[in-house]
């Protein structure tokens, strides 16, 4: 092993056996399945059809509201039509977030743009929030300070957005793993990781619906989920050290720990300023990305490694 190797690589052979593990295994085929359901064309139909039917159903039960066809158990049915807008996008980002933790096992940097993705998104629900509290008939007189605050979560988005495609175009298929056996092992943990991290999800849901319904201060999900991912992502940060302990990993997957605490702080932020965390955020993963790439790419020109580990990103 030359000095680029083992700059590179920390490779322990007697720890990438636990992927053999009858129970592991086991585990790791419910999360195989999950995801193979979840990412094949016909589930994606029957989720978007499931976003049409649920915006149009919000839409019919606003009316019934307003008209006080719905008695008192329907209390919590909102007035304004603009609400059926924001209803719709939570349920979205409800997906959305299902998606981010199915991403895990393929690649820290895939995940933290799809984080950013759904700050995005969060931004833009938050825009439509704003459009949901204007009365039916709009004054300019009435909103003009929500003006402000829902173009500031749009812009914000929109930059956000070009900051996402940015990064992708800088993405490269690069690997921290050595060997195949210590591929294996790291995806492993991962997809144990993402199947922890959706029950967790799951769980959050029917404890968000419960206090709902019995009229208990609900939480902030999205915060609060967020929260939980700034420890797994520092979680992977320790985990990498078991097959790599180059600086640049990580000082990468730190950063990434960074950035995902960024977001958090955006997403508890107030209107400039969460726009303005979630811009600083992008900007900070881009420039992660892009230079981790290239001194990776230059000092991996000097390693000679089998194309099916740089196939591969990790």
């Amino acid at each position: 092993m030359d000095k680029y190797e083992k700059k590179l690589y920390f490779y322990h052979p007697q720890q990438n056996t636990m992927h053999s593990h009858p129970a592991i295994q086991a585990t790791v085929k419910v999360f195989d399945s999950i995801q193979s359901r979840w990412q094949s064309r016909s589930f994606m139909k029957i989720l978007g059809t499931l976003l049409v039917v649920f915006y149009l159903l919000s839409l019919l039960m606003i009316e019934l509201q307003r008209l006080g066809l719905l008695g008192s158990v329907f209390s919590f049915v909102p007035l304004s039509h603009f609400k059926s807008i924001e209803l719709a996008f939570t349920l979205l980002l409800f997906f959305e977030v299902v998606e981010l933790v199915l991403s895990l096992e393929k690649s820290v940097s895939q995940s933290m743009h799809i984080q950013l993705e759904i700050l995005s998104l969060i931004l833009l629900r938050s825009a439509f929030k704003v459009v949901g509290e204007f009365p039916e008939v709009i004054t300019m007189d009435a909103i003009k300070e929500q003006v402000l605050y829902m173009f500031s979560d749009a812009f914000g988005a929109l930059l956000i957005f070009f900051g996402v495609l940015i990064i992708k175009r800088f993405e490269k298929s690069l690997s921290i793993c050595r060997t195949e056996d210590g591929l294996q092992s790291f995806v492993t943990i991962k997809k144990l990781l993402a199947l922890l991290l959706l029950v967790i999800f799951l769980t959050m849901i029917v404890l968000d619906v419960i206090y709902f319904f019995m009229d208990v201060r609900v939480f902030d999900f999205f915060h609060s989920f967020y929260t939980i991912l700034i420890f797994s992502d520092v979680l992977v940060v320790f985990i990498s050290l078991r097959y790599s302990d180059s600086y640049l990993v990580l000082f990468r997957n730190s950063g990434f720990a960074l950035g995902t605490v960024i977001i958090r702080l955006a997403l508890n932020a107030d209107p400039p300023f969460n726009a303005a965390l979630g811009i600083a955020a992008t900007l900070f993963v881009m420039g992660l990305v892009y230079f981790y790439n290239k001194a990776y790419s230059d000092e991996m020109k000097n390693v000679k490694l089998p194309n099916k580990f740089t196939n591969k990103s990790r």
